[in-house]
């Protein structure tokens, strides 16, 4: 058995790292590991918004994130290819009004890179056979490369993702559902010199919606409910060149609870919900964020009262989110294009809106 330690992570993804990064800072022995053999090479999730960058902060890593991303100042919506409504984020005072495009691959280097610096290696190719809570401790059996081991820690954070070995081996529910549709993805270089600083959000008469964002230059992230995601250029586009695709479904799920004894819950291990509003990796690194702080301050008692309720909320905005989205009844979409042509640049529901978007919306310890 290894030397105990205060908390093992299992996950290296920017949720696990995030964890590590504030845990250190805050004084606490860490131990993170990861089933994979390295980082992430994909852009994956693409968002990074004002929430996040402000809990960076004290890890100084808030302007470093910054000055790799791109500043998305807006949201456009199109109906049928023509322009709808566009809304200019308009954040509280002493908040960044803008969301960050940064691949995930960036994120997740710039969170190893601050972990090696601070003296934490990533234990790669390393998984989490199984784990025993005792009360006082978890010890938790590994398998890596040198064969299996056992390691000792006062707390266990599980954020190894959806298909979560902690979650399983804590015997916790994952109650929610599938949506019907079939999501694709790509990242594609193409020329287009349309809303190069906004979300950009497609409605359709058939009810696909599709979502395009810039990553940096001409290189731009398209994500559809419907097959053929780089046959869905905007009009007018020319596409140079395909990265990469990917087809995948969305679910939409929480755990029961996001503590068991000395193990608790974060990121998709915790909750998962589509890609509407960009919220996925933000949550998940508040609840990193909120483990280690609550950790420190000895409050843990209250970090599923706390972030099972703010989950919840997002869970619901994406839901209701994507069901008016996807309206496909003309009479439905009609009513839905005038309210956001007439109300969304409003004063009041331009401020909820922009919150909502920068994840200004929740309140919570972290």
């Amino acid at each position: 058995m290894t030397e105990a330690l205060d908390v093992l992570v299992v996950g290296a993804g920017p949720v696990g790292m995030a964890a590590a990064l504030e845990l250190n800072r805050l004084g606490r022995s860490v131990r993170i590991i990861d089933s994979n053999e390295g980082r992430t090479t994909l852009s994956k999730a693409l968002a990074v918004n004002a929430k996040t960058l402000e809990l960076m902060k004290p890890l100084g890593l808030d302007e470093r994130i910054v000055a790799d991303g791109l500043e998305i100042h807006g949201a456009q919506l199109f109906f049928d290819g023509e322009p709808l409504v566009r809304v200019q984020l308009a954040a509280p005072p002493g908040h960044r009004n803008f969301l960050l495009s940064l691949p995930q691959s960036e994120t997740e280097r710039i969170f190893e890179e601050t972990l090696a610096e601070r003296g934490i290696t990533v234990d790669r190719q390393t998984e989490l056979v199984s784990l025993e809570d005792d009360g006082r401790g978890v010890a938790a059996r590994l398998r890596g490369p040198d064969g299996e081991s056992e390691q000792r820690a006062l707390w266990l954070l599980g954020a190894d993702g959806a298909r979560s070995t902690v979650r399983q081996e804590l015997g916790l529910s994952f109650a929610g559902k599938h949506y019907d549709e079939h999501w694709s993805l790509a990242d594609l270089t193409f020329d287009w010199p349309e809303a190069r600083e906004n979300i950009n959000l497609f409605l359709s008469r058939d009810g696909h919606v599709d979502f395009l964002a810039r990553i940096e230059g001409d290189r731009w992230r398209l994500v559809s409910t419907a097959p053929g995601v780089a046959e869905r250029l905007p009009r007018g586009a020319v596409l140079r060149e395909s990265h990469w695709q990917s087809d995948f479904h969305v679910a939409l799920r929480q755990v029961e609870s996001y503590r068991k004894g000395r193990c608790c819950l974060a990121g998709d291990a915790a909750h998962v919900h589509s890609p509407a509003g960009g919220r996925g990796m933000n949550l998940g690194i508040w609840d990193a964020v909120s483990f280690a702080r609550r950790l420190d301050a000895g409050t843990l008692d209250g970090y599923d009262a706390e972030r099972h309720p703010i989950g919840r909320k997002v869970l619901d905005f994406t839901d209701r989110l994507f069901a008016v989205m996807r309206l496909s009844n003309p009479l439905a979409q009609g009513l839905r294009n005038a309210a956001l042509r007439h109300i969304a640049p409003l004063p009041v529901p331009r401020r909820r809106l922009s919150r909502a978007l920068l994840g200004l919306d929740t309140e919570g310890m972290a």
